[in-house]
């Protein structure tokens, strides 16, 4: 059975979490700081490091609460059976409901921890896997030809980050995926869509 006391701490490390994702995407990594995180949520500045023994363990965890959130919302939006078209929108939808994080986290990589670099990797490599699999549907059902799979996957997601990376430039003041994501998802197809056959 779990006491009141576990209950709370729970609690207050999800309160925690949720300060953090809110400053990161207000701000970026680099200007929360964990004293503005204690700020937020009402508690002493010590409480954070009850719950996490340094910054980079925040850290860490914040990436992976994004990271989970999208393998999550992709989870639910997409499956087996999905073509590519519909899986590129089911991402589309995931990085546009959370587009300030994403941005962020691509933004700042290279001043984030290791581990929480090795999970970015590791969440853009369950993206092209799915992407792969949904390639798949669409060659077997004779709307796509084959095509590299790894290779599409590299390309779209190297499209999606050059864009949520320069949103600033590509889409002042609005989000860049709702402005560029069906162009995008566009390209992607022309790439692997069947040749017509002329007589």
């Amino acid at each position: 059975m779990v006491g009141i006391r576990e209950v709370q701490r729970a609690a207050t490390r999800q309160q925690i979490l949720q300060a953090g994702l809110e400053l990161v995407r207000q701000s970026g990594f680099g200007k929360t700081t964990t004293g503005e995180i204690a700020k937020l949520i009402g508690k002493a500045h010590g409480t954070i490091f009850v719950h996490f023994a340094t910054r980079d363990a925040l850290v860490i965890e914040i990436v992976k609460a994004i990271g989970s959130s999208l393998t999550d919302h992709l989870a639910r939006m997409s499956s087996d059976s999905f073509g590519l078209g519909q899986f590129l929108d089911a991402h589309l939808a995931v990085l546009r409901e959370a587009e300030e994080l994403h941005s962020a986290l691509l933004q700042e990589m290279s001043s984030l921890p290791a581990s929480a670099r090795a999970y970015v990797l590791a969440m853009q490599s369950g993206v092209s896997a799915r992407l792969g699999r949904a390639l798949q549907v669409d060659i077997d059902k004779g709307l796509a030809r084959p095509f590299d799979k790894v290779a599409l996957a590299n390309i779209w997601i190297a499209l999606t980050n050059h864009y949520l990376l320069n949103r600033d430039l590509f889409a002042p003041g609005e989000s860049v995926i709702a402005r560029h994501g069906a162009a995008l998802k566009s390209q992607l197809l022309a790439i692997v869509e069947k040749e017509p056959i002329h007589d």
